[in-house]
């Protein structure tokens, strides 16, 4: 019985977990295009990225105090994405397939200061490709 308890409020903090973190917004510009996208800035907000949505309209950007080689893995996330690494001159390596649920980890060619997530599709259906520049607007673009 104390089992049962205890997996019972395992359950029930996790699900006010899932529910728990929130994701302010900003306006972006990719190449020629303005777009508002939730930021994930903090170590949490970066661990729960994109998971458990049924779906995504305008992306996540992911941003790191220092470069690093980066690798992000669809745990928890129902919806294809592709991934662009963002170098620390704020252009975007090669567009990367992200699949649900897999586990796999794809890394970043190089140090990458961050990562912008969109629907799968987003980037060639736009036009953009690696080297396109990302500039942070904040409330909006000028």
């Amino acid at each position: 019985m104390n089992y049962l308890l205890s997996a019972l409020f395992a359950l029930s903090f996790s699900v006010v977990a899932v529910e728990d973190i929130q994701f302010e917004k900003e306006w972006i510009k990719v190449g020629h295009l303005e777009l508002e996208v939730e930021l994930a800035l903090t170590t949490e907000q970066r661990a729960r990225g994109l998971m458990y949505r049924d779906k995504v309209e305008n992306g996540m950007l992911f941003i790191y105090d220092e470069e690093r080689i980066l690798s992000f893995w669809m745990l928890n996330t129902k919806v294809p994405l592709d991934i662009a690494y963002i170098k620390a001159d704020w252009t975007i390596e090669p567009i990367q397939f992200l699949y649900p649920y897999d586990k796999k980890g794809k890394k970043s060619q190089g140090p990458a200061i961050g990562a912008l997530e969109m629907p799968q599709g987003w980037f060639k259906a736009q036009g953009l490709a690696a080297g396109t520049k990302i500039i942070r607007c904040g409330k909006k673009c000028d």
